[in-house]
Formats: structure tokens, C-alpha cells, sequence
């Protein structure tokens, strides 16, 4: 195991704290360079395989995708809507804080709970649901379903 893999992260309070008392943003950027490196989508798709033990097929069947698409999202040829990042999501399972990470790194909003369609994603990523069981939990409920 590495190092970025070892080491704890330091939570946002934390950071904007000590960014609040550098003396100098240079200082504040050498010494938390590793805290401030963003990975791309793809490399984290392809730790949480890793991590999952998963192959990309095997997401790609559960997040209830046809063809080549997910793969080139996981080889980091297309960039991913905030929904197709979802279904991936889904397709691990991802917890809900590794869905909301992967959806910052693909520049998307994160799941609100005050929204209603997303408060039944976040639902459906805590009880581990497929694509199918997502989708029947939003029709029922008249919501946009994930396709």
C-alpha cells in the first residue's frame, strides 16, 4: 500500500484553518500539495475497483449500461453526465461519500437531500440497490429515472 493510500486526509475545517494561518499561500500550497491533488474520474473508478474487487464489466452490467460507454468513462476517453455518474456509482455499489466524491471529481453537483429525486438515489445507494431497483424507487415516486 502507498502512501496516499496509508495516510489520513485532513478534513476541509482543517485545511481552511491552517490556509487561514500561512503565512504565505506558497507555504500553504507546498506543504498540503498532496491533500489538494484531484485525481480524474477515471483513476478513481479504477481505485474502487481495486478496492471493490470488481471488473469494469461487472459495474457496467449493474449500473444497467449497454455497449462501450461506461468503459470509455472508466479509460477516461468521455467525460460523464452527473446521472451516468450515478448509474456507475450504483453499479459498484459506491457509499454515498464515494458517490458524492466521484461526482466533485466529475465537476457535477453533489446528491442533495433537500432534493427530492436525489434524496431517493441517496436512499437507494445506502440499501446498496441495482439500476433496476433505483429506477422503479424513482417512477414510483414521479421522478426522472436514471437511463
Amino acid at each position: 500500500m502507498d502512501n496516499k493510500q496509508t495516510k489520513k486526509q485532513k478534513n476541509t475545517e482543517l485545511l481552511q484553518s491552517e490556509l487561514r494561518s500561512a503565512s504565505s499561500a506558497e507555504q500553504f500550497m507546498q506543504e498540503n500539495q498532496e491533500e489538494l491533488r484531484l485525481i480524474s474520474v477515471a483513476e478513481y473508478l479504477n481505485e474502487m475497483l481495486i478496492k471493490y474487487d470488481l471488473e469494469k464489466c461487472d459495474v457496467a452490467k449493474r449500473g444497467g449500461f449497454a455497449g462501450n460507454y461506461p468503459y470509455q468513462i472508466f479509460n477516461g476517453i468521455k467525460t460523464a453526465s452527473r446521472d451516468k455518474l450515478i448509474q456507475i456509482a450504483i453499479g459498484f455499489p459506491l457509499t454515498v461519500d464515494e458517490t458524492q466524491y466521484l461526482l466533485r471529481l466529475g465537476g457535477h453537483s453533489e446528491l442533495y437531500v433537500r432534493n427530492s429525486r436525489d434524496a431517493y438515489i441517496m436512499f437507494a445507494l445506502e440499501k446498496r440497490y441495482g439500476i433496476a431497483e433505483t429506477n422503479e424507487l424513482l417512477f414510483n415516486n414521479g421522478k426522472k429515472i436514471l437511463e
